[in-house]
């Protein structure tokens, strides 16, 4: 997928209300908006906690391979940025809410909140959130809330992706791609073999 493409799918899938609608090349402007002021900062929404347990999540959905991962890209900063710049009250409360019904869910299956589940056991959990997220998909964007995993989704992608890491290291983005030729003559211009 090259960037272009990426930017229209993330623009179109705008899973959070005050992302929804912007244009692909602003969200991409907010995106690295929102990291510089990540960078900053301590944390503002999240407790140690939330923040250890959205950068385990984000990892696992996007893990470090031969390319950095989600935590690498400090897509949990990102994240805590957004909620306390961008996200109004309501939808700050059911992501955290979402938050701790993960906890519940690990509570209840492994007898321990999810970051002392093992990897095996927040594998089987992530999966299991992102098939009912999927089964429960609405129709069209707008008709209702997407579900927590949805969203932690989509802010993990646009925040790893808007990243100076995500970018350079899996989008191979060049800020000048190309080549530029100052010297050549302003008249007309003739594709010759030698200039690709």
């Amino acid at each position: 997928m090259n960037r272009r493409d990426l930017l229209h799918v993330l623009g179109a899938a705008a899973a959070t209300g005050a992302l929804a609608g912007l244009p692909a090349q602003r969200l991409l402007a907010a995106g690295r908006r929102l990291h510089r002021r990540a960078r900053r900062g301590g944390l503002q929404v999240l407790d140690p906690h939330q923040r250890e347990t959205v950068a385990t999540i984000a990892e696992l959905i996007i893990p470090a391979t031969d390319t950095p991962g989600a935590r690498a890209a400090r897509v949990h900063e990102f994240i805590d940025t957004l909620l306390a710049d961008w996200s109004p009250d309501d939808e700050r409360a059911r992501f955290l809410a979402g938050l701790a019904d993960v906890d519940a869910r690990a509570r209840a299956a492994f007898g321990a909140d999810f970051l002392g589940a093992t990897e095996a056991q927040r594998v089987t959990l992530v999966t299991q959130l992102d098939a009912e997220a999927q089964a429960a998909r609405p129709a069209t964007p707008d008709s209702r809330q997407p579900p927590f995993f949805q969203q932690m989704k989509f802010l993990t992608v646009f925040g790893y992706c808007t990243s100076e890491v995500g970018a350079k290291a899996e989008l191979h983005y060049e800020t000048i791609p190309g080549a530029y030729d100052g010297c050549r003559p302003f008249g007309g211009w003739r594709a010759n073999p030698g200039d690709f």
